[in-house]
């Protein structure tokens, strides 16, 4: 996959508002970072295409494997203040082309979830939102539509109590009805912003995906996502498809096909390799490192989702230049083609530097990441560093 290809698959700048006073800027800038990722440009005066931003680690649920609580004692819940979020919002928004509320935590419930999507509608930003849907209200879908590129709403089984088990404190009958709403007020609007259910699969609810494709269809979701459980303690490790990844092979195949014969777009964890014996990636530069941030509540700027707790900056007190180019943020630039530098920083082995033939390709997967207290395994490729979490250590 050529560098064009790899942006246009993971951005989604023709989908911007070209009546934005801002698109020119947001042109020049997308345009300028995949030149300079083409050219392993290690110093940047560029800005990121997309930022997750951590407004909040608060959430209303008590979902069974969320490492918020789970690591309740260890770390510090927080929110960031609406004051913080001011002292670069302006500066970098005219630039970006998507935003992430929270990675962790539900965005709904920030104090100023509604100012920041005042603040993506005045600089034509896309919103990317990850939901458990119980906030959404016809207020929010209203604030969130003019500039939704997609809405994921967490829901992890089609049969009440099996949502419930799952989402503490979560009403299956009101999610339900939130999504309704949604796809009926998007059609109203007409929105052009997508609609996802995504499934955390467990060894108890997997069978449930192939009803949660039909339940999306009949509702007129577009897409359906279903991801491995990271387990945060010993509690889940029981509930984990890693102790037999084998049973899940035959339910991912039925959605599969299913998917194709409903016309629901599907993204799923992917068949596992044996000893890396048919392991066939392709070797790729993270363009992550040139497109990305990921700010925490604190101001601190981490330059992706595994990211040991070493930022590149802090925005609260740097300028978005000074971040994206300081020592730390261009010794990792220089990992792909530097060995000796890849030896000691979190790039090496990670699957960003790599991409599928296919969709449903098999990859390899590190088991210590999906079971907690599990020893790590020495794979060569650490594919499943895509999918976890923005971490907390505070």
């Amino acid at each position: 996959m050529s560098c064009i290809d790899v942006f246009e698959k993971y951005y989604s700048f023709a989908k911007l508002p070209t009546d934005n006073k801002f698109y020119n800027l947001k042109k020049e800038n997308y345009e300028l970072v995949k030149k300079l990722y083409a050219e392993n440009a290690t110093e940047l005066p560029t800005y990121p295409l997309r930022a997750t931003i951590q407004t909040t680690d608060f959430c209303n649920l008590n979902c069974i494997m969320c490492q918020i609580h789970s690591q309740r004692d260890k770390h510090k819940l927080q929110s960031m203040k609406k004051a913080d979020f001011d002292l670069f919002a302006d500066k970098l928004f005219p630039y970006l082309v998507e935003v992430h509320p929270s990675n962790i935590g539900e965005p709904m419930i920030s104090e100023w979830f509604d100012y920041l999507c005042d603040k993506a509608i005045e600089y034509g930003v896309l919103l990317d939102i990850t939901s458990n849907g119980t906030l959404l209200t016809e207020k929010k879908i209203h604030k969130i539509l003019p500039n939704l590129l997609d809405i994921k709403i967490s829901f992890d089984g089609v049969q009440k109590d099996t949502f419930e088990r799952i989402r503490k404190n979560a009403d299956y009958d009101v999610v339900v009805r939130n999504i309704d709403n949604l796809l009926r007020l998007r059609e109203t609007e007409k929105s052009k912003g997508t609609v996802t259910l995504q499934m955390t699969v467990f060894n108890f609810n997997f069978r449930e995906l192939p009803d949660l494709i039909r339940f999306a269809k009949d509702k007129g979701v577009d897409r359906v996502k279903a991801y491995h459980v990271h387990s945060y303690s010993d509690d889940i490790n029981k509930y984990s498809l890693f102790n037999d990844l084998q049973q899940f092979e035959e339910v991912r195949l039925q959605a599969i096909e299913l998917a194709e014969q409903l016309d629901i777009e599907l993204e799923l964890s992917e068949p596992e390799v044996k000893n890396n014996a048919t392991m066939d990636l392709i070797a790729q530069k993270c363009r992550l490192l040139w497109a990305e941030w990921f700010i925490d509540s604190d101001g601190a700027v981490y330059p992706c989702h595994t990211h040991n707790y070493i930022p590149l900056g802090n925005i609260f007190q740097d300028t978005p230049k000074e971040v994206w180019n300081s020592e730390y943020a261009i010794k990792l630039r220089k990992t792909p083609t530097d060995k000796a530098v890849c030896n000691d920083v979190i790039c090496r082995n990670c699957g960003m530097n790599y991409l599928k033939h296919d969709e449903n390709q098999p990859v390899p997967y590190n088991k210590s990441d999906f079971l907690f207290n599990t020893s790590a395994e020495n794979e060569p490729v650490k594919w499943n560093k895509r999918n976890r979490q923005f971490l907390i250590n505070r």
